[in-house]
C-alpha cells in the first residue's frame, strides 16, 4: 500500500519498505525511515503475528522468514511519533521523530492484518483495527503493555476516528455502517450512522458535532454523529475510496474524492455552512490523470498532491488547479522509490458479492430448449 499525508511543514510518502518526510517547496528531504529486513532482531517475538489457527512451528518458521512491507502510516498529533503497521511479519513499529532521526522504539506484534489506524489527541494512545473488524488500544508509553481489545466489528473496519472530545470511537466497515462508540466504557454503542448502502471507506470531522463520509454506493454524506442523523447526501460522478480536506475559512471547505473510475478520478466540490446550520455543495470539478492508478490523495498548504502508478512504479503528479512544484522536485521524489514495484489494492473486492442463482439456471434451461427445437 502507499500512503500520503501533509503535516507542516513534511510531506510524507510511504511505499513498500521506505518512508521519506520532504518539504514541498524545495529539493530537502528532512528524513526517511528504511524498515528492518527482520522485525524478530528488533524486539518482535516469533510467531507473534500469527492467526491462532496457524500456530503449527512450521508456520511460524515461514512467517518470521517474510519480509515487512508497509500498509498504514500515520503521525502522532504532538508530531513526536509515527506509528507503521505491516505485512509479512504483522507487527504495529513506533518511532520517536524529534529530536531523534527517526528512532524505531517499539515493535509490537499485531495479530492479523491492520486496516486502519489513529492516535489520541494527546498522542499517548493508538488505535489499531484489523481486517476481521477488530480493534486494539496501545500504549504510546509503556511499551511492554498489552494492547487493549475495545471493540469489534463483524467485518473490515476501513477508518477510524477520535471524537473532538475522544468520548467516542467512529469505526466504518464493509457492511455500510457508521458505528459511533462510547469510550473508554467500549462495551456500548452510542449510535449508528446508517444510510450508505456499500462500503464505507473513509471519513473526516468537519467540526465537533459533523462527520463526512464517502462510500462505494457513490455518495458523500454529513451527518450528526452524535444523533447519528444524516444531514445531507451528494451523489458522486462514482464511488468513492478515499478523500482529502482543506479548511478555506471557518464553515467552508474544499473536498477532494479519489473515485473507483480511470482517468477522471479525482472529484472537486466546495462544501460550506450557513449562518442557520444549513449544509450545500458547489458543482463537481472532475479532474483527469490519464494512464494513472491513482491510489491517495493530500493537500499541503495550495497543493493537491495525487499518488499513483504507472508501469507498476510510484507516481507523484499536482493536479491542475495546483501551484507548481518547485523543478524537478516530482521527479526527485519519484526517484526515491524507483527500486520498488507494486501493484495497487484490488478495490473490487471491497464490494458486496451479489448472490445470482437464477441466471445460470435461465441459460441452462434456454439450452435445452434449444437443444429440443433442433
Amino acid at each position: 500500500m502507499t500512503t500520503i499525508f501533509y503535516v507542516d511543514p513534511e510531506l510524507v510518502i510511504a511505499l513498500y519498505k521506505k518512508v521519506i518526510f520532504v518539504n514541498p517547496n524545495d529539493l530537502q528531504i528532512f528524513k526517511e525511515i528504511l524498515l528492518p529486513e527482520d522485525l524478530t532482531k528488533c524486539g518482535l517475538t516469533e510467531g507473534a503475528g500469527d492467526d491462532q489457527d496457524q500456530d503449527d512451528e512450521k508456520t511460524k518458521q515461514n512467517k518470521t522468514k517474510e519480509m515487512p512491507t508497509i500498509q498504514h502510516v500515520k503521525m502522532s498529533p504532538n508530531r513526536q511519533l509515527l506509528a507503521l503497521t505491516t505485512a509479512g511479519q504483522k507487527a504495529v513499529l513506533l518511532y520517536t521523530l524529534r529530536p531523534e532521526h527517526a528512532k524505531l522504539v517499539s515493535v509490537r506484534g499485531l495479530a492479523r492484518a491492520s486496516s486502519a489506524l489513529t492516535f489520541s489527541k494527546d498522542s499517548k494512545r493508538l488505535l489499531v483495527s484489523d481486517k476481521t473488524g477488530d480493534c486494539y488500544e496501545y500504549s504510546c508509553e509503556d511499551y511492554v503493555a498489552a494492547p487493549k481489545l475495545l471493540l469489534g466489528h463483524l467485518s473490515i473496519v476501513y477508518d477510524i476516528l477520535w471524537s473532538p472530545a475522544e468520548k467516542h470511537i467512529i469505526t466504518c466497515d464493509r457492511d455500510d455502517k457508521i458505528r459511533v462508540t462510547n469510550y473508554p466504557q467500549t462495551v456500548d454503542i452510542h449510535t449508528y450512522c446508517l444510510g450508505h448502502k456499500e462500503f464505507v471507506a473513509a471519513m473526516e470531522l468537519l467540526n465537533e458535532n459533523v462527520l463526512m463520509s464517502i462510500s462505494g454506493d457513490k455518495t458523500l454524506k454529513l451527518w450528526d454523529f452524535e444523533k447519528g442523523e444524516e444531514l445531507q447526501s451528494l451523489d458522486l460522478p462514482a464511488p468513492g475510496i478515499k478523500m482529502a480536506v482543506k479548511t478555506k475559512a471557518p464553515g467552508k471547505y474544499e473536498v477532494s474524492v479519489l473515485l473507483h473510475q480511470p482517468n477522471e478520478c479525482v472529484v472537486q466540490y466546495e462544501i460550506s455552512q450557513n449562518q442557520e446550520g444549513v449544509w450545500s455543495f458547489s458543482s463537481g470539478d472532475v479532474l483527469s490523470f490519464p494512464d494513472v492508478i491513482c491510489c491517495g490523495l493530500t493537500y499541503a498548504e495550495e497543493r493537491l498532491y495525487v499518488v499513483g502508478v504507472v508501469d507498476d512504479h510510484l507516481t507523484l503528479r499536482l493536479t491542475a488547479n495546483s501551484p507548481a512544484a518547485p523543478e524537478n522536485w516530482l521527479n526527485m521524489v519519484e526517484e526515491q522509490f524507483k527500486e520498488f514495484t507494486w501493484t495497487p489494492e484490488d478495490i473490487s473486492s471491497w464490494f458486496k458479492k451479489k448472490f445470482d442463482n437464477v441466471s445460470e439456471y435461465l441459460e441452462r434451461k434456454k439450452r435445452r430448449i434449444e437443444e429440443k427445437q433442433k
